[in-house]
C-alpha cells in the first residue's frame, strides 16, 4: 500500500471514530428533545408497549437483563485472557455509568409508567417498578457497553454494525417490559455511551490493569460475579436460565483467566 493509501485509510478511520464518538449521543438527545417539545412522551410509550406484548414475554425478559451490570461484565468474562484492557474499560465505564445513573435519579425522582397509567394501557413483564424512572439505567449500561467495544476494536466502524442495535435492544426492553418511558431510555442510552467511550479513553492511559496482581483481581472479580449471579433475583423469572447461562460463564471465564494469571511470570 502507498503512502497515499495509508494517509486516506488513516483520514477515513480517523473520521469514522470522530462520528461515532459525538453522532449517537447527539441523535439521542435530538430525538429526546422533539419528544419532550412535543409532549409525545406517553403516547409514544402507549404505542410501543403495546406492539412490544405481540411477542414472547420470554424474549423481552432475556433480552431486559442484558442492561444488568451484572450480565453486561459476564459476557466480557471469555476476553478476560486475550484483551484485559477490555475488562479494565469496562470496570472505569462501570464507574462513570454508576455515578451518572444514581445521582441523576434521585434528583429527577420521575414516576415510572405502572405508577401513571391505568392496567389496561400498560403491559408489565417481571417486576411491577413504580419510582425513579429518569434515566434508565439498563439502557446507560447496554449504551456504556456498546461504546467500550466499538472504541475497543480497530475497526470501530464494524463493531458498531452490530453492538448499537444490540444495546437499542436491550434500551427497547425497557418500554416493553413496561419499566421505563421513551425519554428514559434516550437520556440513558446517550449518558451511557459518553460513559463507554470515557472508561474506554481512559483504560489507555491507565496501564496498571495489564500487571499480574490486576489480571488476578479481575479474574477474582469475575468469580464473585459469577456466584452473585447465580443467587441474584433479577425480576425477570422467564429469563432465569439465561442468567444462570451467564454466571456460568462468569465462573468459567473467571476460573481460566485466574489459571492464566497465576501462570503469567513476566507481565507486561
Amino acid at each position: 500500500m502507498s503512502e497515499s493509501q495509508l494517509a486516506t485509510s488513516a483520514s477515513s478511520h480517523i473520521k469514522i471514530r470522530f462520528g461515532l464518538r459525538w453522532i449517537p449521543p447527539a441523535a439521542l438527545c435530538v430525538l429526546g428533545l422533539w419528544i419532550a417539545a412535543n409532549h409525545l412522551n406517553q403516547a409514544i410509550f402507549v404505542a410501543l408497549n403495546r406492539s412490544a406484548a405481540a411477542w414472547p414475554e420470554t424474549l423481552w425478559s432475556a433480552v431486559t437483563i442484558l442492561g444488568t451490570g451484572a450480565c453486561a461484565f459476564a459476557l466480557l468474562a471469555p476476553t478476560l485472557i486475550r484483551a484485559p484492557r477490555l475488562m479494565a474499560a469496562a470496570l472505569m465505564t462501570a464507574v462513570f455509568a454508576g455515578a451518572f445513573t444514581h445521582i441523576i435519579k434521585p434528583l429527577v425522582r420521575t414516576a415510572r409508567p405502572a405508577a401513571v397509567l391505568p392496567p389496561e394501557q400498560i403491559h408489565v413483564i417481571g417486576d411491577v417498578l413504580t419510582s425513579n424512572s429518569f434515566p434508565s439505567g439498563h439502557s446507560v449500561t447496554a449504551f456504556a457497553f456498546a461504546a467500550l467495544v466499538v472504541f475497543h476494536t480497530a475497526h470501530p466502524g464494524r463493531a458498531a454494525v452490530w453492538a448499537l442495535p444490540l444495546a437499542a435492544l436491550v434500551a427497547f426492553s425497557r418500554i416493553a417490559v413496561g419499566a421505563h418511558w421513551p425519554l428514559d431510555t434516550l437520556a440513558g442510552a446517550a449518558g451511557g455511551w459518553l460513559c463507554g467511550m470515557a472508561g474506554e479513553a481512559l483504560s489507555r492511559r491507565w496501564t496498571v490493569w495489564n500487571r499480574k496482581a490486576w489480571r488476578v483481581a479481575f479474574a477474582l472479580a469475575l468469580l464473585g460475579l459469577g456466584a452473585g449471579l447465580i443467587l441474584s433475583n433479577l425480576g425477570y423469572p422467564q429469563a432465569v436460565l439465561l442468567q444462570q447461562a451467564l454466571a456460568v460463564l462468569a465462573l468459567i471465564g473467571g476460573a481460566l483467566a485466574l489459571r492464566h494469571a497465576l501462570l503469567l511470570r513476566n507481565p507486561a
